[in-house]
């Protein structure tokens, strides 16, 4: 019975991920595009693309915690999911600024706690049936590159107006899935119970630790380094003249790398620390925008955005097993909220500066993100100098680990 529930709880998550990230392949790199064919300048388009990271800072912290005092984190899943997707196909009544920004707004109070509440309940797997964090993720990663081509060559086909329909279809889908999401392993342990989360407060202590917030902050400069790229990555190159095919394997290469990466995860746990995750990651950062504003060939930036497997993917795994290692199930998702709250808040700088330095220099706008990368390296160093309590135990029972 446990073999079999550990087994239904890895698929199941598998398939989730790949509903999140099938939308979020059509919006990264294709959203600025559409809001372009709209009429909409760089500075525009910025101020569109910054309001959910904002909307991230202010809210998804409280929507984390609303998950953890629930108790039950594939019933909130299910809940934000589905009050997403209504919210933001109503972007497709009106083409005006100002109902963007408020259609952005409202259906980012639920989209932006999705991904951080999807990882929590992923590392509970971890905890309790010793999962493959790596192995369910990739997943999300897989569908984002199905995303990338089939976006390209929709729109190539046909047109940018294809993009937003993309991106509601893409939506449904993911709150369909989240109707297959398995069991909290909260609710099976007892722990909590819907609705009457028995979380012990004097816990959050371990959020006001300094050496917390440096490696939060680390992790949040070095994500908010690719504002440029998934900004105007895809405006940029075809500024350069490459066809928007060919842009879409430039994005799915940089996935390609990053499903790589969390194939391995769990032997990279045992060989890496998270703090020489975050040291490579940042040191990839650093070598990816110092050459991207140079006018390379394609073959160039298909070479740069191999890179993505350092500054993205060993970074992401850094943060999962740190938050794993130092934070409780019980908060675990008001920690990933707490995260997601900083790197949204740099990510929307960093997005807001992208506009305004874009329209200015173009390429090389990108040495901002090189700057973002190189404070991350520093505070990454600067972590091993402070001591960080490991407040809250595993509470996977030994039984549930030993069924592997």
């Amino acid at each position: 019975m446990q073999i079999e529930r550990k087994k239904g709880y890895s698929w199941k998550l598998s398939l989730f991920f790949g509903g999140i990230f099938i939308p979020f392949g059509i919006y990264i790199p294709y959203f600025a595009v559409w809001l372009r064919e709209l009429g909409f300048g760089a500075q525009e388009i910025s101020l569109i693309l910054t309001i959910p990271l904002i909307t991230r800072v202010l809210f998804t912290p409280i929507m984390g915690g609303l998950a953890d005092r629930l108790g039950d984190r594939s019933f909130t899943l299910k809940l934000y999911t589905s009050l997403y997707l209504v919210s933001f196909a109503a972007i497709l009544l009106v083409d005006d600024l100002i109902w963007i920004c408020v259609i952005m707004v409202i259906s980012n109070l639920f989209q932006s706690a999705i991904l951080p509440i999807s990882d929590s309940l992923a590392m509970a797997g971890v905890r309790r049936y010793g999962l493959d964090y790596g192995r369910m993720r990739l997943w999300g990663s897989s569908a984002f590159i199905f995303a990338n081509l089939a976006g390209g060559a929709i729109i190539a086909q046909w047109s940018a107006d294809t993009i937003i329909w993309m991106m509601v279809i893409g939506n449904i889908l993911q709150a369909m899935l989240s109707f297959f999401l398995p069991v909290d392993p909260r609710l099976i342990d007892g722990q909590v119970r819907a609705k009457q989360a028995r979380i012990d407060w004097s816990e959050l202590s371990q959020f006001a630790q300094r050496g917390f917030w440096v490696v939060l902050i680390a992790a949040s400069l070095l994500q908010a380094s690719h504002a440029m790229l998934y900004g105007f990555g895809t405006i940029f190159w075809q500024d350069l003249g490459i066809d928007e095919n060919t842009i879409g394997v430039l994005w799915a290469v940089s996935v390609i790398v990053e499903i790589g990466f969390f194939m391995i995860s769990k032997k990279i746990a045992s060989v890496l620390t998270w703090q020489r995750l975050f040291m490579i990651g940042a040191a990839g950062a650093c070598l990816r925008w110092g050459l991207f504003p140079f006018e390379f060939s394609v073959e160039g930036y298909f070479l740069l955005q191999m890179l993505h497997g350092a500054s993205f993917a060993a970074a992401h795994l850094g943060i999962m097993f740190f938050l794993s290692e130092f934070i409780d199930d019980t908060l675990s998702a008001t920690g990933q909220g707490l995260y997601t709250m900083a790197s949204g808040l740099l990510m929307a700088l960093a997005t807001m500066a992208s506009g305004q330095l874009y329209a200015l220099w173009q390429g090389e706008a990108f040495y901002l993100m090189l700057l973002l990368s190189v404070l991350s390296f520093v505070l990454v160093l600067g972590s091993k100098l402070i001591r960080i309590e490991r407040i809250a135990p595993l509470r996977a029972s030994q039984s549930d680990i030993s069924a592997d």
